[in-house]
């Protein structure tokens, strides 16, 4: 039986963030079609930026650790199909 190592743990941790990351994203762009208050609308843009730079974060991230020769490249390059993917 394979051990758990720290390694996986945070790369599966970080699949995790990406991609509730991506579905906030898309759910933030649903609402901003809809909204129709200023104040709001720019709260939602913001969060929207923040999700879009911690995207980019961990994109940069899981690139300079497999030109490192991470291990497990395959959690690698599932991490970095998910901060690629477009949002709609």
């Amino acid at each position: 039986m394979p051990t758990v190592t720290s390694a996986h743990s945070l790369l599966g941790s970080l699949c995790r963030e990406a991609d509730t990351s991506r579905q906030r994203c898309r759910q933030l762009l649903h609402c901003l079609q809809r909204c129709q208050d200023d104040r709001l609308g720019t709260r939602l843009r913001l969060e929207l930026d923040h999700l879009h730079q911690r995207r980019r974060d961990l994109l940069s991230a899981a690139r300079s650790w497999q030109r490192r020769g991470v291990r497990d490249q395959l959690a690698l390059a599932f991490l970095i199909e998910l901060c690629s993917r477009p949002l709609t």
